[in-house]
């Protein structure tokens, strides 16, 4: 973890002297939204599992190169019990809600590149199927498959790539660290996010 924080340290630096020597950029604020897709662990210490859902914010920049950005997301999935049991044993969802800064290293007329890291909280749930038998639960709780409900820190790394359609619109592709630590255990997971980008300001 000393190591991985030491590294996103240094790419920062090296983001933060390569976008001082960038020309103007052309917008100032945009927003976009679309789909995410996460491989996440709910459920320590079962497997990861697929999330499909949706995301959706906006950013701001004060200077050619740093701005703010702001983000909701959702993301639901469910659990398979064990070969013994059958059926799902878990549905889950998780909703994030963070902020934070935005630097852009690359722009041209048909690509635009920056780094976001934004923190926040993320509320996850998880519980088992209405129909589920009172003798199914016991077995899926004695094979380690707990519901929760809990709100808990949240932080995302992602590095947006935007594929310019006109000067006012783009195709954004995101993939990002997501990490989160529900149940007391750290949790990093990959997230990827595309959907259509609206810009605003500039010349």
């Amino acid at each position: 973890m000393i190591k991985c924080n030491r590294l996103m340290l240094a790419g920062f630096c090296f983001l933060f002297a390569a976008a001082t020597r960038l020309p103007a950029q052309g917008n100032t604020a945009e927003v976009f939204g679309g789909y995410s897709y996460a491989k996440a662990n709910p459920e320590a210490p079962l497997p990861k599992q697929n999330m499909n859902g949706w995301m959706g914010g906006a950013s701001g920049y004060m200077t050619h190169w740093f701005g703010a950005s702001v983000e909701i997301a959702a993301g639901f999935g469910s659990i398979a019990a064990p070969s013994g049991i059958g059926g799902t044993a878990l549905n889950f969802k998780e909703y994030s809600y963070m902020g934070g800064p935005q630097f852009r290293f690359v722009n041209t007329k048909k690509l635009q590149t920056s780094v976001k890291w934004l923190f926040g909280g993320s509320f996850g749930q998880a519980h088992l199927p209405s129909s589920a038998s009172p003798s199914t639960v016991q077995a899926l709780a004695q094979a380690g498959y707990l519901g929760f409900n809990q709100t808990k820190f949240a932080m995302l790394v992602g590095v947006p790539v935007d594929v310019s359609v006109s000067k006012l619109f783009a195709i954004r592709f995101e993939p990002g660290l997501y990490m989160t630590d529900f149940n007391k255990t750290k949790q990093s997971n990959f997230r990827f996010s595309v959907g259509p980008v609206f810009r605003f300001g500039g010349r």
